[in-house]
C-alpha cells in the first residue's frame, strides 16, 4: 500500500500519529541519553525493522541498538530508507508476520 491509496481520514491519522512521536519522542530528535541503559529490561519479543537506505539513522545505529534489547530480532528491508513501513510495505508485514508466527504471539 502506497500513500497515494490511504484515504484522507487515514492519512490524517497518521500524520497526528507522527505529530504525537515528535511530541513525545523528539527530545531532541528521538535521542535519549539513558536509552541504552534502559533497553535491557525489555523482556518481551522484539523485532527491529529498519530500511537498509536509511540516511537518517544508518543500518548499523539500529543494529547496535537492537543487540542492547536481549534476544531482539534485527531485519534489513533493502529498498527502503527511513520509513520501510511506507516504502517498502509488503516486505514490512512479512516480516512482522514471520516474527509474530516465530514467537507465538
Amino acid at each position: 500500500m502506497h500513500l497515494e491509496s490511504f484515504s484522507d481520514d487515514e492519512l490524517v491519522r497518521l500524520a497526528r500519529s507522527w505529530d504525537a512521536l515528535c511530541l513525545y519522542g523528539w527530545r531532541p530528535h528521538l535521542y535519549n541519553p539513558h536509552l541504552k541503559s534502559w533497553l535491557h529490561r525489555i523482556q518481551i519479543p522484539t523485532l527491529v525493522i529498519w530500511g537498509a537506505s536509511d540516511r537518517i539513522v544508518t543500518p548499523e545505529y539500529g543494529r547496535a541498538y537492537s543487540q542492547l534489547i536481549p534476544h531482539a530480532r534485527f531485519e534489513v528491508i533493502e529498498g527502503a530508507g527511513h520509513h520501510p513501513e511506507l516504502e517498502q510495505p509488503q516486505a514490512f508485514v512479512e516480516r512482522v508476520v514471520a516474527f509474530v508466527r516465530d514467537t507465538g504471539g
